[in-house]
């Protein structure tokens, strides 16, 4: 059995762009959701909204969602996560017999009780580094078609009630659909979320001088500065110093090619570039490129 029970051993929110094409918007980490806003996470079909006097944010390098309170008169987090389980049962099982969460503390739920297609229990923790001033509370369900999601709240004694009710409220007003494990980038639009930006590598770490910069304008155009690497010197000597003309990309979905048309003047032949969107970084014939905004396009 694995030991890891009210711990995220899945990402529920994990770092998507914004599926222009879809009604719904992906979780975006680095972003803070005010009350009343909708939570998104495709891979587990769970969508559900911010309560009232919450807010949501999904930290960047993080595999959980967090809930805070931001009234000044109760105080309360909650932990979002996915879980990877077949049954509300199962769930009871492991809950029972607890996890460790470090080597000098162990929590385990203290009487898990199905009721409809949810699981909830009072956790208690042993060891020595326990805050005996603080009560902790779990709750879950499962999506029919799938896995499971798990909120796990931590609060002073005195707020017990009021954060165990807004959470199993949360829960319940949550809705499931089928998971959908498509690519988050399967709808990327290139030309759009290319059109306004600059495409810029660095000659050592971020921060160092850069190598290569290429600005690309909404109108199809764009302007270069070529130094001593970078995707159109190493393709070609010849692409080098400051160049211009027009772009176009091909497809939508995680990778694309990008088409390099140059000025007359110039005498250059076209170039094409492989682009490829992976974990928010994108890269161009496998060479890591930062995006950033341009504001200098006519």
């Amino acid at each position: 059995m694995n030991k890891i029970n009210l711990l995220p051993l899945v990402l529920l929110l994990i770092p998507f762009l914004s599926d222009a094409q879809s009604k719904k918007t992906r979780l975006q980490p680095g972003k803070f959701y005010e009350a009343g806003e909708t939570l998104f996470a495709p891979r587990f079909g769970f969508t559900a909204t911010v309560p009232a006097g919450w807010q949501g944010s999904f930290p960047r390098e993080s595999e959980i969602f967090l809930l805070q309170t931001v009234t000044p008169d109760v105080f309360g987090e909650v932990y979002v996560f996915g879980y990877e389980s077949s049954s509300l049962e199962n769930l009871k099982k492991n809950w029972q017999e607890g996890t460790k969460l470090s080597e000098s503390i162990r929590i385990k739920a203290t009487n898990p009780v199905i009721k409809g297609d949810m699981i909830s229990s009072e956790v208690v923790g042993e060891g020595q580094s326990i805050n005996k001033g603080n009560r902790s509370y779990v709750a879950a369900r499962c999506n029919p078609d799938g896995p499971c999601v798990v909120t796990f709240a931590v609060m002073p004694k005195q707020f017990y009630e009021p954060i165990k009710n807004a959470m199993e409220e949360f829960l319940l007003k949550a809705s499931f659909e089928p998971p959908n494990n498509i690519s988050p980038y399967a709808n990327l639009n290139w030309s759009e979320f290319l059109a306004g930006k600059s495409l810029v590598t660095y000659a050592f770490a971020q921060g160092g001088s850069k190598e290569t910069e290429v600005h690309l304008c909404g109108n199809g155009t764009f302007t270069a500065n070529i130094k001593k690497t970078g995707f159109m010197r190493n393709m070609n000597p010849q692409y080098k110093g400051k160049l211009q003309g027009t772009w176009v990309t091909k497809g939508i979905g995680q990778s694309t090619n990008i088409t390099f048309n140059f000025s007359s003047k110039s005498k250059l032949p076209p170039l094409e570039i492989a682009l490829t969107m992976e974990n928010e970084q994108v890269f161009a014939n496998d060479e890591r490129y930062f995006v950033a905004q341009y504001s200098r396009c006519k």
